[in-house]
């Protein structure tokens, strides 16, 4: 959904985002029946708008560990600054950043991609890990079953390991 700064009203307008095209299609990104935002743009001027609101969704991760599928919760609050670029903010901004202009996008012309924005946040709510439990098990090394479903029961002795000769060295 593309919204051009003109038709953000001077009060405020609100966005509710249940759907977003193209979500399908992206890699390492699968998204369950859960997909809701509620977006506030806020005009700061004639050049910037400040967007707020809450990003929930239900993503479904592959265990780092086991390998299995889960379901991961995202509930992440959103609060951005837009800013198109001119000539002399530009000027301005060689001479000092601070800590709120981090925060800040620079964009080329006054429209915002919301959709490109959900899809962002998406990505970044992914954990570094995905982990359907921290106490998950994994995966046998020898035969492959999920250990947190059943006992394989192939033995932990690895005689054959290239690092035995270190186990000795600890007794």
């Amino acid at each position: 959904m593309l919204v051009r700064f003109s038709e953000i009203s001077p009060h405020g307008s609100q966005y509710d985002i249940r759907k977003i095209e193209g979500l399908d299609d992206l890699p390492g990104l699968v998204v369950g029946d859960l997909l809701e935002a509620r977006c506030s743009l806020m005009r700061k001027g004639e050049t910037k708008v400040e967007l707020q609101g809450r990003l929930k969704s239900a993503l479904i991760l592959d265990c780092d560990r086991c390998l299995a599928s889960y379901q991961q919760e995202v509930d992440v609050a959103l609060q951005m600054l837009f800013e198109v670029a001119t000539d002399a903010a530009w000027q301005v901004k060689d001479l000092e950043y601070r800590i709120p202009d981090l925060d800040t996008i620079i964009l080329d012309e006054p429209v915002i991609d919301l959709d490109d924005v959900i899809r962002q946040q998406l990505y970044l709510a992914l954990p570094m890990k995905s982990l359907c439990s921290p106490q998950c098990k994994g995966i046998c090394s020898r035969c492959g079953a999920n250990r947190n479903l059943v006992l394989c029961g192939c033995a932990d002795n690895y005689e054959n390991s290239p690092f035995a000769a270190l186990a000795q060295l600890k007794r």
